[in-house]
């Protein structure tokens, strides 16, 4: 008898006990890119995830709605007992609503199991813009594009999570989910996402943890180069964040929190604080202030990193493959050990 039989047997006797079931945590794409990559568009992240003992996954729907797909996904999710964040693009024109409403309506058709509806708006503001008066444009038309969907994300009750996604400070994006004056608008919550954008991570969860729908959970470790900061997301336990106290406060919000894993495996981002080019995204009505960046810059002064931050430069393809399975197996197996509550 091999050795994988004999393991199978004792599984099959129950003398095995199967991992611990984290039905409050998930998993996104971003943070499985290379996994993607390599098994190609069919892989499937709710296998995946159910695979994996997660609860959740970060998924989005088939661009041609199809019933059938959709059905499945529905099938899917019931028969595994997950919930679902899905990613979905807010139109910015009225042509486009109709497909919209199709989608948040589909969702919205899953036995409660979609949590929310997902959108990161932008992109990374000190390389998505030459100017402050460029995003300000950007600005309205992401505001005015959110105003045209409210009555259907209120019409299907379905909420929408705006990710903190490095386009607007902390104050900005609670400000615009306060002026829809909706309970249907919310905030995904990257925990990093702002170091970006001169707020340590402290900061952020204070002033964005009332809007909170679900986490994109992650631990983080900072260093500094020539031009500014490095960040860069490291398996739990690796980096800075009090990951147990983090859990402990938003599931105090809500005991149903969602927590999608985002392990993204790639060099150190580059954040250039130190440049003039950088800077030219911020005016007096989108202010960063020189108290915020003394803050930051001594935040990360005090927290070298314990470990030496992930790299992927120089790697084949299949070795990228091998360190992030490696990163998001370990950041599985440390909410296992240590984050009780996400089961």
């Amino acid at each position: 008898m091999t050795r994988r039989t004999l393991i199978g047997s004792a599984a099959a006797a129950g003398l095995m006990a199967a991992p611990k079931r984290l039905q409050y945590m998930g998993t996104a794409g971003p943070g499985l890119g290379a996994r993607i990559r390599w098994m190609g568009k069919q892989w499937d992240i709710v296998e995946y995830a159910h695979e994996k003992g997660l609860g959740a996954a970060h998924t989005s729907l088939p661009g041609d709605l199809d019933p059938a797909a959709i059905k499945k996904l529905r099938d899917q999710i019931e028969r595994y007992d997950m919930r679902l964040t899905v990613g979905l693009r807010t139109p910015r024109a009225d042509a486009d609503l109709a497909k919209y409403e199709a989608a948040v309506k589909a969702v919205s058709e899953m036995d409660g199991r979609v949590v929310c509806v997902h959108d990161p708006f932008s992109g990374r503001r000190y390389e998505q813009f030459k100017s402050a008066a460029e995003f300000h444009v950007f600005d309205a038309a992401c505001k005015a594009a959110v105003r045209r969907v409210e009555p259907i994300l209120r019409k299907y009750k379905m909420p929408l999570a705006i990710e903190n996604h490095k386009g607007w400070r902390s104050e900005e994006l609670a400000a615009w989910v306060r002026s829809t004056g909706s309970e249907y608008v919310g905030v995904c919550l990257d925990l990093v996402n702002n170091v970006s954008l001169i707020e340590t991570p402290q900061q952020t969860m204070d002033i964005l943890a009332p809007y909170t729908i679900f986490v994109s959970f992650k631990d983080v470790g900072v260093d500094f180069y020539s031009d500014g900061i490095l960040l860069s997301e490291v398996a739990f336990g690796d980096g800075l964040l009090d990951l147990a106290g983090i859990v402990a406060r938003f599931q105090k919000k809500d005991p149903k929190m969602l927590f999608q894993l985002e392990m993204l495996t790639r060099d150190p981002l580059k954040v250039p604080i130190f440049t003039e080019q950088y800077w030219k995204v911020y005016d007096e009505k989108s202010p960063a202030s020189s108290r915020d960046l003394a803050m930051l810059v001594g935040w990360v002064r005090n927290h070298p990193p314990k470990v030496r931050l992930p790299m992927t430069a120089g790697l084949k393809p299949a070795e990228v493959l091998a360190l992030e399975d490696q990163l998001n197996q370990r950041c599985i197996d440390y909410a296992r050990a240590n984050l009780p509550t996400l089961a």
